[in-house]
């Protein structure tokens, strides 16, 4: 192992060509496999991008949703992916590219972590064809190209850093809490999910590295106090969304039999006699190659000595925890434990336990490993990297084979869409009839009253009622408590409909303005200002520590210094 190197132009230039070759053939095209969640990702996407035109800088209601009724989708969905493609969008670049263009980000992140964090220390050669290697990996292709998992992929080289900094359990080393936080912080803007999967992961590894005690607990007490910090730093995200799941439909994302966790195990035994497959490929041959992986590290680097093995030897016992939580072993918190069916799949721990070990394997072969190892091992070796490839190739080929056009704008966000978990749950049995019988200019014909619309923006509304009478108009918007109304600039209580769910106003006979606009929830205030909070408390901690880092050299040189003098003495 040599000393770490600066990052070299050439290297990044060749990440970025990696990055673009895995791509190349969807952004030249805008083809990829059909998906349906796909077309929800577009559909989010613009929306996102029509809510930050406005000036909203943390959209909250997806207005297009249910034909125009809405629905709450950004109070509760991680907003980062969408950030990617609205700015790839501000560039120019239409909807359909800029969902290419954001899908591929992932593989440039990836890319650079792995040669810059975990590979830095290498001659660049090897460091780079290593690197080049972990990118043709097929996690973040096929959870891209099969699964539509954008939002998911984007948050898997944050969790790779999240593992690399927790994992310091060394003799001398402990996690830094400010780092920690902030790449918690980002994996649950990314992907929430990811969020609570790679916390079990990592506490569970570092459980079976520094097993609990007087000599352990400062490490511990820091990486739970970086865990605080992010969670707070998120919090303004976070909180509102965890806190206010019963003003919808959560059940939407566990309930059903696609939803059912007992099928979805990784090399699943008993669980299949009784419920079958959900996904061959993951389950199977995917999941068989990161458990291999995972061992074939742990018995190479067994007895290497090397800081590098020991690297790679905690990087596989982690990726070896979250094989773990991905299989049977974990049936039992599955049953018991509700968050953990919020993962909906336990195999979902496995892509991540894949890319760990592929790191580790890298690191390994950065260590000499190739000259340790026997034929057997040296076979198994190019076996095991030739399968990665292989799958790699053949998921490149689907994309030609079975590229569909990317529908555009004009196409996707027409007719009713929407996710039924995201419907708020003040919703009534008769929204669909308000909506067949032709929304507000059906519902003003039935009345007899006169209405338009003079105001149509993502989290703003305005109408003008004539009626001859009192009235209670539905106006289509669902009720959902975040929003405000006010009647000819007076406030009101938002009331719903009982039948539909939709807003009611009640109007005496004249003229009327009707406006209503998204004035948030006090969880949102409590999580902006948990999120305040936790950044002052993240800056006073990363200048102690930085103000640390400079002194202990100068330190260090001042002892040195005074050992010279009394010796000279």
């Amino acid at each position: 192992m040599t000393l770490a190197r600066r990052p070299s132009w050439p290297g990044l230039l060749a990440i970025v060509a990696m990055s673009l070759l895995l791509w190349l053939y969807a952004l030249a095209t805008l083809r990829l496999p059909y998906q349906v969640d796909m077309l929800v990702h577009l559909r989010w996407a613009e929306q996102f991008l029509a809510a930050l035109r406005e000036g909203w800088l943390l959209p909250r209601w997806a207005y297009a949703s249910i034909e125009g009724l809405g629905d709450p989708t950004f109070f509760y969905y991680q907003p980062l992916f969408y950030y990617v493609t609205s700015g790839l969008r501000l560039l120019g670049l239409r909807s359909e590219a800029a969902l290419v263009g954001a899908a591929m980000v992932p593989s440039l992140l990836l890319g650079i972590v792995v040669r810059q964090r975990f590979l830095h220390a290498y001659r660049p050669g090897p460091a780079l064809a290593g690197t080049l290697f972990v990118l043709a990996c097929p996690v973040l292709l096929f959870l891209a190209v099969q699964m539509a998992a954008y939002p998911w992929t984007l948050a898997l080289p944050f969790c790779l850093l999240f593992v690399a900094e927790s994992i310091r359990t060394g003799p001398g080393e402990q996690p830094r809490a400010p780092h920690l936080a902030v790449l918690l912080a980002l994996v649950c803007l990314s992907h929430l999910l990811s969020a609570l999967m790679v916390l079990a992961c990592t506490g569970l590894a570092r459980l079976a590295l520094a097993w609990p005690n007087r000599r352990t607990l400062a490490s511990h007490l820091h990486w739970s106090a970086g865990v605080v910090l992010g969670l707070g730093l998120a919090a303004f995200f976070v909180w509102p969304a965890v806190t206010q799941l019963h003003l919808i439909n959560p059940d939407g994302w566990t309930g059903g039999a696609n939803f059912d966790w007992r099928r979805a195990f990784a090399l699943p035994t008993f669980s299949f006699l009784a419920h079958g497959f959900r996904w061959f490929a993951i389950q199977g041959p995917l999941s068989l190659l990161a458990l291999v992986l995972c061992l074939f590290v742990l018995y190479s680097s067994r007895r290497a000595a090397t800081p590098g093995s020991a690297r790679a030897r905690k990087l596989a016992v982690a990726a070896l925890a979250a094989m773990l939580l991905a299989s049977e072993l974990a049936y039992p918190l599955y049953a018991l434990l509700e968050p953990m069916r919020k993962i909906q799949f336990p195999y979902r721990f496995m892509f991540l336990a894949l890319l760990l070990a592929n790191i580790a394997l890298v690191i390994e072969l950065n260590e000499g490993a190739w000259r340790r190892w026997n034929t057997l091992l040296r076979v198994l070796a190019v076996a095991l990297m030739a399968a990665q490839c292989a799958m790699t190739l053949q998921l490149q080929l689907g994309i030609v084979r079975g590229g569909k056009p990317i529908p555009e704008a004009a196409s996707f966000m027409q007719g009713r869409f929407g996710q039924p978990e995201y419907i708020p749950a003040v919703r009534g049995p008769e929204w669909k009839a308000y909506l067949a019988g032709g929304k507000l200019d059906g519902e003003c014909a039935r009345l007899g009253i006169a209405c338009s619309q003079t105001l149509n923006r993502t989290h703003e509304l305005a109408f003008v009622i004539d009626t001859p009478r009192p009235v209670a108009l539905r106006l289509p918007l669902l009720a959902y408590p975040a929003w405000a109304m006010t009647v000819d600039g007076e406030r009101r209580p938002l009331a719903a409909d009982p039948a539909t769910g939709l807003a009611l106003a009640n109007l005496s006979s004249g003229r009327h303005t009707v406006a209503l606009s998204w004035v948030g929830l006090p969880a949102e205030t409590a999580g902006r200002i948990a999120s305040a909070l936790a950044c002052v408390a993240w800056l006073v901690w990363f200048l102690v520590l930085r103000r640390r880092a400079r002194t202990a050299p100068a330190a260090v040189d001042a002892g040195a210094k005074a050992g010279r003098l009394m010796h000279t003495g």
